[in-house]
């Protein structure tokens, strides 16, 4: 029987240049992201105007198909029908994939993004249960006691997939880099280890190295006479040690497999691997991760901490700017560079100031609706996807409305100037990446109380008002039936 995206499934793997032509598939919450072994086989025009397809974007190193929440139903079918395996994978021709990289920028975006796509689901409704769990044991809410069950398990849900992070990054990065995807875990298991984690608590400071610099680090024993220098919560919730662990060990499995004889490949592969790997993650590539994520820091706070205009101009640039990020699907980098800094310092700056646009998004979505109340054409593309917004997920109001119509997709980067502005100039706080859209909000819970929720909002306000006013005053049903029209042929 035939599913109810098995057409459009065929149509797009037929436009993408069919199976033979895909190198790697894989999907985010809106797009399906394409490897493809020849760009020049795909026939982006028709695609576009494929059903169900808002865009085609080509972005780091992607064929990037915008199709919105129908994006779960789609892919399954596409890997259901043509018996792409597991995450989408089909067999590289590495020479190919060679040819087709596009640059460094471009081979990072993409590299990054596929392995934090795949846990984005879980991500997302860990982060709005950490949230709303947090914002409820704050001292000045008071509905949650710490000491409670309910807390300790909503909590232990919440926080432990972050505390874990590490073990689904190396995973997901062992299928990026074609590594056995057990070997990644393990790695991940092993910078997450309760013994190294704690310790701290188990060893005195041994030594110090660039004492009383903004550089200082501390550590507590040696490996052959090597300190292993560790943050102060080791590597829980980190991104980035264990991506580049995980590629430095796809390396090593490679060289093994191509030097050891068959007979002892099986076993000696995997110890060599992760021995060489876990050493050098602790002594060498953590360490060096932890000092460019200190330089960044230390920039993000200059930045913050110029007289009078740093904040406001730092945020206006992010909060204008992240959604046009996200409009070329470019934003991963960004995110993955947040997630690192709460796992470093606690609390981060960047996306405190970003998280402004799906807030913005709602608003402005919700002005559209009230704007075009007569024009039955472009309510039916403004209000699912103003749900969408309001359930982050902006992507359908940005292709569908915000795009075609120019006039208010620079509206919709000036609410975001304007209000990450405020944000940055109150010098606000994100202590973790979860929900978007209305469930950001549970993102600025931590500190001492609310007050980076209140900064938040005030941030929202300000942009929200001048969103809805500039949208109500700039939109033109005629304008936008006409537009919207010639987007439709």
């Amino acid at each position: 029987m035939a599913g109810k995206y098995d057409a459009v499934a065929g149509k797009i793997m037929e436009l993408v240049g069919g199976k033979e032509n895909v190198q790697s598939l894989t999907h985010c919450i809106t797009r399906l992201r394409f490897v493809l072994k020849d760009t020049s086989k795909a026939d982006k025009e028709r695609l576009s105007k494929t059903e169900y397809v808002l865009t085609v974007l080509d972005s780091g190193g992607q064929l990037q198909v915008v199709v919105g929440n129908k994006v779960s139903g789609i892919y399954d079918a596409i890997i259901s029908e043509y018996d792409i395996a597991g995450n989408g994978e089909v067999a590289a021709d590495e020479s190919i994939v060679e040819e087709n990289k596009k640059g460094i920028l471009n081979t990072l975006m993409g590299t990054i993004s596929g392995i934090l796509v795949p846990t984005l689901g879980v991500l997302t409704a860990a982060g709005i249960t950490k949230g709303v769990v947090a914002f409820l044991a704050l001292d000045n809410i008071g509905v949650l006691s710490t000491s409670s069950g309910v807390y300790m398990l909503l909590y232990a849900l919440g926080d432990g997939f972050f505390y874990f992070l590490p073990i689904m990054l190396g995973f997901t990065a062992a299928r990026k880099f074609n590594c056995n995807e057990f070997i990644g875990a393990a790695i991940g298991a092993a910078l997450v280890y309760p013994g190294m984690v704690n310790i701290a608590e188990a060893f005195d400071v041994s030594h110090a190295l660039f004492a009383g610099s903004a550089f200082e680090m501390t550590y507590y024993n040696t490996f052959f006479g090597i300190p292993i220098i560790m943050p102060g919560a080791g590597y829980t919730s980190s991104v980035f040690p264990v991506i580049l662990a995980v590629y430095l060990a796809s390396k090593i499995e490679k060289w093994c497999k191509k030097t050891i004889p068959e007979a002892i490949r099986g076993v000696l592969t995997p110890i060599i691997t992760l021995i060489i790997t876990i050493v050098l993650a602790y002594i060498v590539i953590g360490p060096v991760l932890n000092a460019v994520c200190g330089v960044i820091s230390i920039v993000i706070d200059a930045l913050f901490n110029i007289p009078v205009v740093g904040g406001v101009i730092a945020g206006a640039i992010l909060g204008g700017g992240f959604g046009v990020l996200v409009l070329f699907g470019l934003h991963w980098v960004i995110i993955g560079m947040a997630l690192q800094l709460i796992a470093l310092n606690g609390f981060d700056n960047i996306m405190a100031c970003g998280g402004i646009g799906p807030m913005i998004g709602v608003f402005q979505g919700l002005a559209i609706c009230w704007a075009c109340r007569k024009n039955q054409k472009v309510r039916d593309l403004a209000i699912p996807a103003t749900i969408s917004q309001i359930c982050g997920v902006g992507e359908p109001l940005m292709y569908s409305v915000l795009i075609p119509i120019k006039k208010l997709f620079l509206i919709n980067i000036i609410g975001g100037c304007i209000g990450g502005a405020i944000i940055g100039a109150l010098g606000t706080k994100m202590y973790m990446f979860g929900g978007s859209g209305l469930f950001g909000i549970l993102n600025y819970a931590g500190g001492s109380g609310v007050q980076d929720i209140v900064k938040y909002c005030i941030g929202i306000a300000f942009g929200a008002i001048f969103t809805i006013i500039a949208t109500i005053l700039v939109y033109n049903d005629e304008e936008a039936t006409q537009v919207l029209g010639q987007v439709e042929q």
